[in-house]
């Protein structure tokens, strides 16, 4: 029996003799190994048999073949040289919607890319109640489990008051044919009051925050119409969900104005103990080496605070990168997931709302449940350069958002070639940590 070895394999010295390696086209593959381990798996050539391993490294056979079904589940090695790959599928068991809820926002962000933005309100009391009797229809005809809207626009929160009846409705509805319906807001927090708290604590809403920064650096870019800043309303209103144990994550759009202020975004994050995502902006000029140095800095203070217990998996993401989960796509847009403008049109992405590009239908469909709406029109998955098919990264990036690729690869290639080797290795310091706390 040859014995197999992926060749997408991550493999890092870490500290100690440990290594982390791990098989970058199998999604949750990260293992912690050490000296002796390792020295076995250089064994492995893709030639060589149990027999001849067994012989080679003087290690009874059986031992050998325990040894080896220990990596065989994440496809580290196999017993046959076809590796499996993530594939499309056809029937989802969720679906994902980002609904355009208003066109009026309270600030006025420079890279905003909503080209509809304050032309006019809110989602009408017909589209509201139709677009959720569409989701129904469709969770019920396809059996799904799961439907997670996220309300957003535009500020959502200017229409909390439209919403909330729709919302305690809605999900004992979709309890009744046993669905989730999981809600959140897409928001800037700058309008969060005692009346949404408390409906949020009592109906698990989730919220994603947008903050570009700490301090002032969030104030260059998130500002009032009147000019003023708003880190210092984010900051208290942050204080408030964390305190009513709401759940939320953030988000923060890096530029060439806030990305000296990384490091002590990085720091106030992590204090915070929120999950925290960085995006690097599409659209415009930004000077990613400068970027690359602010990252640097950045991921060490992560690193130091893997040291003291901080979870890097659970609270940090960089730009739309899967590194444990993977995708073939880099989000559910045009299979299970799409966007609904304010007029109830249904579109494949959330940065075309309002436009005729991307449009794939309406929620006043009568013929087709929504997931077919979906699938309608034009697609960009698949629209990738020839080398990021053959990409060891592939199903981590997925050749970024379709939407902003050029030539069928994402601006940031280059950064992600530096930096996913780091989230593995960061990934890898805190396995290890957890394995050697528990051995103490």
């Amino acid at each position: 029996m040859i014995i197999y070895k992926s060749n997408n394999l991550f493999l890092k010295n870490l500290s100690d003799g440990f290594y982390v390696i791990v098989n970058t086209w199998r999604p949750n593959s990260l293992r912690i190994i050490n000296e002796a381990q390792l020295k076995i798996l250089n064994e492995v050539n893709n030639k060589k048999t149990l027999d001849e391993i067994s012989f080679s490294l003087n290690i009874d056979k059986k031992n050998l073949y325990d040894f080896f079904n220990l990596f065989l589940k994440q496809e580290i090695i196999n017993y046959n040289p076809d590796f499996s790959r993530i594939e499309p599928f056809d029937n989802p068991s969720s679906l994902d919607l980002w609904i355009h809820a208003t066109n009026k926002c309270n600030l006025t962000c420079n890279y905003c890319y909503i080209s509809t933005l304050n032309s006019t309100g809110g989602m009408s009391k017909v589209v509201r109640e139709r677009l959720i009797e569409k989701l129904k229809e469709t969770a019920l005809k396809r059996n799904l489990k799961v439907v997670k809207i996220r309300l957003a626009g535009g500020e959502p929160l200017t229409q909390f008051r439209y919403w909330k009846d729709l919302i305690v409705e809605s999900k004992t509805a979709f309890n009744k044919i046993n669905c989730d319906l999981e809600v959140g807001f897409i928001t800037n927090l700058t309008l969060l009051n005692d009346e949404i708290v408390e409906f949020s604590k009592d109906y698990n809403i989730q919220f994603g925050v947008s903050i570009d920064g700490f301090d002032f650096y969030n104030d260059i870019t998130r500002k009032f119409h009147n000019g003023n800043g708003t880190f210092d309303i984010i900051d208290k209103n942050i204080d408030r969900l964390i305190k009513n144990n709401i759940r939320l994550s953030t988000s923060t759009v890096v530029t060439n104005s806030n990305m000296e202020g990384l490091p002590a975004l990085t720091e106030y994050l992590i204090q915070k103990k929120v999950f925290f995502r960085y995006s690097i902006v599409k659209g415009e000029y930004i000077n990613r080496d400068v970027l690359s140095d602010f990252l640097n800095i950045s991921y060490e203070i992560m690193e130091k605070e893997i040291e003291n217990g901080w979870e890097f998996s659970k609270y940090h993401q960089l730009c739309d990168l899967k590194p444990s989960k993977l995708g073939f796509q880099t989000c559910s847009s045009g299979l299970s997931g799409g966007a609904i403008y304010v007029d109830g049109s249904v579109y494949y992405c959330h940065v075309q709302v309002g436009g005729e590009s991307g449009l794939t239908g309406s929620i006043f469909d009568s013929e087709n449940d929504l997931v077919e709406v979906i699938r309608k029109g034009n697609h960009y998955e698949g629209m990738k350069s020839d080398d990021c098919k053959t990409c060891n990264y592939k199903y981590i990036c997925t050749s970024g958002c379709p939407m902003y690729r050029v030539d069928g690869k994402d601006l940031n290639c280059s950064l992600y070639h530096k930096f996913i080797p780091r989230i593995y290795e960061l990934q890898g310091k805190e396995r290890l940590k957890l394995l050697l706390d528990r051995l103490k």
